[in-house]
Order: C-alpha cells, then structure tokens, then sequence
C-alpha cells in the first residue's frame, strides 16, 4: 500500500508538471483546471466519512456560466425524494432540482444554472453550509478553503478583476477574458506489423532495469510491441499491489540493443518517468494507457494515455482526483486533452 501511495503522489505530480499546475488543495475544498482552462472546484464535509460533495464546474469562455451540484451517499440521503434546501449558515440560499440516481448509490441534486453565480457568491462568503430536507439536514459540507478556492480558478480562468469572476470580481468587462487556448494536435505514429516478437525481454533489456524499484522476477509476464521497424517496446511488471500492478518501460531495437527506458514527460527522475501503472498498450491506434488508483475502490486516482508518435510518447489525455472520498471515477476530473 505504501508503494501505490508514494506511485500516486509521482503520478500526480508529474502528470501536473506537464502542462503546468493542474490542481490544487484549499483545506476542506479541491480544485482542479485543465490546459484548456475549464475547472471544477469540490467541496467536502470538514470530516471524512460516507461520499459527500459540492461540485462546481466551468468552461473557460468568457460568457459560460458554472454548474452547481451536490452529492450524497445513500445513507445519508434515503428517504430524500425532493428538492434539497441549500443553506449556508442558517439561511437558505438556493433549492435544488429532484435528485438523480437509485437509492443504492450517490445520489446527485442539480441547482439550476440562474442560482448558481449566487450561491458560489454566497459559499464565499460563509463558514458552513448544510443540505437540508423537509427542514431536516442531511448533509454538512465544510466551506473552510472555499473563497480560496474559486480564487484560484478565476485567477486560471483568467477572470480575476472582472464581471465574470466567481469570487474575484471587478470592473473588467467578460470581453477581457481572453479565449482559451487551442486543444494541442497530437498525431499518432502509423500502427506496424507485429509478427516476430518475442515473448522473453533479451538480457540487454533486463539489465537495463538495474537500479530502478523492480522485483528480481516479474511478477507478470512482460510484454512486447513495436512501435517502428527496429523500435520496440518492452512493458515489464516491476512489482504487483494489492490492486494494481506498476510496470517498467524500456526501449529497444528487435534484438534488445540499445536499450534505454521509455520518456513519458513530466517532473521526476527518468527512473520515475519511466514507469506505469496497471500499464496496456494498443499497437493498432499507438496509444499507452496508465491508470493508477489511490485506492482499490478507485475513489481518487490518475488515468493517463500517452501516443506514441514516431519519436516519442507525448500526453493525450489525463484524468485525476488526488482526494480520495469514496467518490466514483465518475467523479474524476479532465485535467488534459488534446485532439
């Protein structure tokens, strides 16, 4: 468990260091923004217990309005058939719609998009904020770090000073929010042939793997694509957790010559850059998938793919929630994409 955990907090990190600061913890509240400038703020009950959340979600156009829901575990919520009051320290501040999802799962309420600049405006500004029924309070979400919060995401969003600002407001007029930047292209390599491979990693590759976290003996059989006439690609499992097995990546030509671990870009050491968890490549579309869960219910995590692009492996697409809540991946955020 140790291992997953300090393998997450890489992955985040590098993941991160890829296209700049991609998320942020303000105590009770996380937040999180992709290259293209559309984020999402969470907020959470001051105390870790059955799933809760406050969601907030932008695009980053100058006119888009945020989107506001909540959600409740099924405990806390049975019964609940109705809109739920939204009250922040004692005083009801906006309703929600009807609830969405069965009665054996989390449960989500939509608060309309005309009430949501209000509320935000007003979760700014309070210290608690409680979810209620028939006058009966279900849930407590904590807004310790929520100011700072939506602060940050008008500052990403390039919204601070401005009309359009959730927290950070000023006289600056929505058409001095700049647009957002273009989606990177990225263009995979042509898919190859992959007849003749072997299924054991030659002894060049093996020795490359000197110095770097693995088991003596994999514990999974390694495997091998090519990537280009001369180039391929050996995925061998370094050690296996309870829940997910992390694997290194090594280069090399057919018969293992010059053999040199694998660059997925990042922060970190190239030891560190090296490796992926719960790894898989597809030879037909060039792409390698990662996806390393903090814990064995998936609930907070990092998925990533990575093309192969004829002379490197470049980020296609990134999804994290670095807090781990006992919320589904459903929850986890675009922090990446490209096209």
């Amino acid at each position: 468990m140790f291992r997953a955990a300090v393998l997450l907090a890489g992955l985040l990190l590098a993941g991160s260091a890829a296209a700049g600061e991609a998320d942020k913890t303000f105590k009770d509240w996380w937040v999180a923004c992709d290259n293209v400038r559309v984020c999402a703020a969470y907020g959470f009950p001051a105390e870790e217990g059955g799933a809760v959340v406050l969601r907030m979600r932008r695009e980053a156009e100058a006119g888009a309005v945020p989107s506001v829901d909540v959600g409740i575990n099924p405990e806390d919520s049975k019964g609940v058939a109705g809109p739920l009051d939204i009250a922040i320290d004692g005083k009801v501040v906006a309703r929600t719609g009807l609830p969405d999802g069965s009665d054996d799962e989390l449960r989500e309420w939509d608060v309309s998009e005309a009430r949501a600049s209000t509320l935000l405006a007003a979760i700014a500004q309070g210290q608690a904020l409680d979810l209620k029924a028939g006058g009966r309070t279900v849930a407590t979400i904590s807004l310790a770090g929520a100011s700072a919060a939506l602060r940050w995401i008008d500052d990403q969003q390039k919204r601070a000073g401005g009309v359009t600002a959730l927290v950070a407001r000023g006289p600056a007029p929505a058409s001095a929010v700049p647009a957002p930047p273009p989606l990177p292209v990225i263009r995979a390599a042509k898919p190859v042939e992959q007849k003749g491979l072997g299924s054991v990693p030659p002894p060049a590759v093996v020795a490359r793997l000197k110095g770097l976290d693995c088991e003596a003996h994999p514990p999974e059989e390694p495997t091998s694509n090519r990537l280009a006439p001369g180039v391929v690609l050996w995925v061998v499992p370094c050690w296996v957790g309870a829940y997910q097995i992390s694997s290194a990546l090594v280069l090399a030509d057919e018969q293992g010559g010059h053999a040199r671990l694998a660059d997925l870009g990042g922060a970190g050491d190239p030891d560190g850059r090296a490796m992926a968890t719960n790894a898989d490549y597809d030879t037909d579309k060039q792409r390698l998938y990662s996806y390393a869960k903090g814990r064995g219910i998936a609930d907070c995590g990092i998925s990533a793919t990575y093309a192969w692009t004829g002379k490197a492996f470049v980020l296609v697409e990134r999804t994290e929630l670095s807090v781990c809540r006992g919320l589904s991946d459903d929850y986890w955020v675009t922090t990446f994409r490209s096209r």
